[in-house]
């Protein structure tokens, strides 16, 4: 990919990113790890769609990616955030869905846990039946605390919470399958609180990573 300013990152954000001022100038460091050669290989590095659809795998790492940035950037999973543009075919083992970041497209899997949640079901099941009984009111407080977590952890998990409109962040890596790059997930957070703390928060890392590796 062509070298992109900070003033060009901000344009092609615009769509749907906020911002807000920094007096303090910070820079994104992405966790990495370093070969055996000296290659450097990121971790939850943020990227714009279109820098997924530009990776490519990379010959000299088995499970990594790389792509331009303009020199040669690798890396092995990646952060993406963005608004869901629509909903893929699901099936009982996976949810497909398409997300736009005002970049690009590209369609997100995340993989069904039955079995993961199943469990998580009947233990908020199990919690909620102690609250308001007489028998357990000592127990009430933690059994509240309890549904209130259990709750929280079937939005990680269960895929069907998303839906069309809503924003996201994905954390996963591409999948290049039949001349095709989709993105498998492997955790996601569903972003509706009004704050949109956590979109301003990826856009600042997201900002910062592009303007010190540019340099």
């Amino acid at each position: 990919m062509t070298s992109l300013t900070s003033d060009d990152i901000e344009d092609q954000l615009d769509n749907f990113i906020i911002r807000k001022t920094n007096d303090q100038s910070s820079t994104y460091v992405a966790r990495h790890k370093i070969t055996n050669n000296g290659q450097r290989i990121h971790e939850h590095i943020p990227l714009l769609v279109k820098d997924i659809l530009q990776s490519r795998p990379d010959a000299d790492n088995k499970g990594a990616f790389s792509l331009f940035n303009p020199t040669e950037l690798k890396y092995r999973n990646c952060l993406v955030y963005g608004f869901v543009a629509g909903r893929g075919v699901h099936n009982k083992s996976f949810y497909n869905y398409v997300l736009d970041d005002g970049t690009g497209t590209i369609q997100f899997c995340i993989f069904a846990k039955p079995r993961e949640e199943k469990i998580i079901k009947c233990l908020y099941s199990e919690a909620k039946s102690l609250i308001g009984s007489v028998d357990t009111q000592k127990y009430e407080k933690i059994s509240a605390t309890m549904t209130r977590l259990l709750g929280k952890a079937m939005e990680y998990i269960d895929g069907s919470v998303i839906s069309p409109g809503c924003n996201v962040m994905l954390y996963g890596r591409p999948n290049h399958f039949r001349d095709q790059i989709k993105m498998d997930v492997i955790s996601f957070t569903v972003d509706n609180d009004r704050s949109r703390s956590l979109e301003i928060a990826f856009t600042e890392n997201l900002i910062d990573y592009y303007q010190s590796h540019s340099t």
